[in-house]
């Protein structure tokens, strides 16, 4: 019986790795579930003389704005390195309407952080040769943060509340 006493865990772990929940759910949120939570908020909004509407939503590759203005794609060493944290910016499409008026515009509405490794991670779908090229671990499974320059990883629990 002993034997048999992890079998399960380890036959998923054969398989998958320990982040790669957090990976998928991660790349989910940001794919799908983002979209889904402005399209909830449009109803939301009350209609009156000006009418605003939210339309498609896109994150953007991680980057940061240097010193003298410049945009610059960053990847997970670099923000490691300069103490930054490793985040990309999120635009949507917003529509103001007021009488026969329209304008629509797409527009930064703030940054999210980036897990390593997902989608949207400047070194996704990177091979072996190339990741060393930007100085990362082929190795990293990635699946975590980076905020101010320290990793930091969600750690999944269970707890049953009483009653």
């Amino acid at each position: 019986m002993s034997a048999d006493k992890h079998l399960l865990v380890k036959s998923y772990l054969q398989q998958h790795s320990l982040v790669e929940s957090n990976i998928r759910s991660f790349n989910d949120f940001v794919e799908r579930r983002m979209q889904i939570i402005v399209n909830e908020l449009n109803e939301t909004i009350p209609q009156e003389e000006v009418q605003v509407k939210f339309g498609k939503l896109r994150i953007g590759k991680p980057n940061i704005t240097e010193a003298d203005g410049s945009i610059a794609n960053i990847t997970p060493v670099e923000a490691r390195l300069r103490k930054l944290t490793y985040s990309a910016p999120i635009y949507v499409e917003i529509t103001v309407n007021f009488g026969d008026n329209s304008d629509s515009a797409e527009v930064e509405i703030g940054r999210i952080p980036i897990i390593v490794r997902s989608n949207i991670c400047n070194t996704h779908g990177l091979n072996k040769d190339e990741l060393l090229l930007s100085l990362m671990d082929p190795l990293d499974p990635g699946g975590y943060f980076i905020v101010n320059g320290n990793e930091r990883v969600i750690v999944m629990a269970e707890d049953l509340a009483p009653n």
